[in-house]
């Protein structure tokens, strides 16, 4: 069987952290999609969809850390 060759960086804790901080900014990033703005002063500095892509990537980064877990 061959190994994927990914090594942890932070111990569980941080991983299991990141993934939370993750899953909380898609669903942040989803329901902000949702809302229409219709004024232009009250655009936000930062786009659902990035909002969605830096979580998708916490939580898969958040997962790896959790890994020896697995063991």
């Amino acid at each position: 069987m061959k190994s994927l060759n990914i090594d942890i960086i932070f111990p569980w804790e941080v991983g299991l952290t990141l993934a939370l901080l993750g899953l909380i900014l898609i669903i942040v990033g989803v329901r902000q999609s949702k809302k229409e703005i219709d004024d232009f002063d009250k655009i936000l500095l930062v786009k659902p969809t990035t909002k969605i892509l830096f979580g998708a990537i916490f939580c898969i980064f958040g997962v790896i850390q959790m890994l020896p877990l697995l063991k």
